[in-house]
């Protein structure tokens, strides 16, 4: 059973993510469905169910976000936003054994996926490969089908961004950041690590590069003469990267031209909303709309994007600060507070990019990363020993 409740862990990542195989079916159901095999599957383990404060709160939380979603946008949204959330109350209850299982279990199994797809990708850049088809899921370009790969016939320019099996590149950053970070960027215990690195750069997702790097630097740069060798080194990237080719490489236009500042969006890779957006949400600033959202007010068809801005238009800025008290009530009892402090400033900082909290994508990194690390505030030494525990299946075996 302990197996079954894994695999249905990373799959639901990968619904959660829009993995192309479930774009099609309503999300609420689906997730819902998934929802009750955790349940069926946990009831099995050989655990201990808590009824403790931090289970209250979590529960307290998640009836304070299902309640303000289902008066903004009526029962089906209570019912999706329940849905999604409700696997966090699972995750806790599972043992620090089991826990470090099932992130090792995903990270590996979610890097084997990613190996087929990008040996696809590497040769479509080359030659033409047959398809199985043309994929359609509007707004998005057609795709070419390849199952583990999905390309698109949208023109970059110039290179083909990687997405691997979802729609577009950044829902394949966010849970490849999120994972790094979970696991510490701990390439010698999970060299699987080294797959999803390598995932997030031919993404070009630009806030998956920024998330990225902002969370080594904060993580692993802990001295001077680190942070003198970091800095150093991207220079030199940056320096090389423009000058190779004249500048006409992928990094350069796809990444740090991007970065350049720009009077009206700060930079010029800050892409991530409608004009409409921008109209709706400075409007709602003067109004007072912001508090509770104009989903009811506006054609939130028009509204697009995928920031901050989009979140507050749709749940209103009391929605965000639900969902905050909801990741606040995640952190565990004693935490580390180094680590859970860092994790907490980088979800902030990638909904400020992709507002997705609810994205299983997001949690399960999250919650196993602080429960880990910071069970019973480990220091840096018990960590790794910790990580040496048997596995809950080694166990069974004894």
């Amino acid at each position: 059973m302990w197996t079954i409740f894994k695999l249905t862990n990373l799959f639901y990542i990968l619904v959660s993510a829009y993995i192309w195989i479930t774009a099609e079916i309503p999300l609420g159901p689906l997730l819902m469905a998934l929802n009750v095999l955790l349940l069926f599957f946990l009831s099995f383990l050989p655990i201990e169910i808590k009824l403790d404060s931090r289970t209250g709160f979590i529960l307290l939380a998640l009836v304070g976000l299902v309640a303000w979603s289902t008066y903004i946008g009526g029962i089906g949204l209570g019912f999706v936003t329940f849905a999604m959330y409700l696997p966090a109350v699972f995750l806790v209850q599972l043992p620090q054994d089991y826990q470090i299982d099932l992130l090792k279990y995903v990270t590996k199994w979610f890097a084997i996926l990613l190996i087929p797809a990008l040996l696809i990708y590497w040769v479509t850049l080359v030659i033409p490969l047959p398809d199985f088809g043309l994929y359609n899921h509007p707004p998005y370009k057609p795709f070419m089908n390849y199952i583990f790969y999905l390309k698109t016939t949208f023109d970059y320019g110039t290179f083909v961004r990687f997405n691997a099996f979802f729609l577009e590149p950044g829902h394949l950053a966010m849970p490849c950041e999120f994972l790094l970070i979970a696991n510490r960027f701990d390439f010698k215990k999970c060299p699987w690590l080294w797959i999803i690195i390598v995932a997030i750069g031919f993404s070009f997702s630009l806030a998956g590069y920024l998330i990225t790097f902002t969370a080594f630097v904060l993580m692993k740069v802990n001295t001077i003469a680190k942070g003198i060798g970091v800095a150093a080194l991207i220079a030199a990237l940056i320096v090389g990267l423009q000058s190779l080719s004249g500048g006409n490489n992928a990094v350069n236009e796809l990444i740090i031209e991007r970065l350049q500042y720009d009077e009206s969006k700060g930079i010029k890779g800050n892409n991530r909303y409608f004009d409409n957006t921008d109209f709706e949400f400075d409007k709602s600033l003067k109004n007072g709309d912001f508090w509770a959202g104009v989903r009811t007010k506006a054609n939130m068809d028009l509204i697009g994007g995928s920031g901050f801005k989009i979140y507050i238009l749709q749940y209103g800025l009391i929605g965000v600060l639900l969902v905050l008290a909801f990741y606040i009530s995640l952190i565990p009892p004693n935490p580390n507070w180094k680590f859970t402090l860092t994790f907490f400033f980088l979800i902030a900082l990638c909904f400020m990019q992709n507002a997705y909290p609810g994205w299983y994508s997001w949690l399960l990194p999250y919650i196993l990363g602080l429960d880990i690390y910071s069970r019973k505030g480990l220091s840096d030494d018990q960590y790794q020993s910790s990580q040496s525990l048997p596995t809950p299946e080694a166990e069974n075996e004894m």
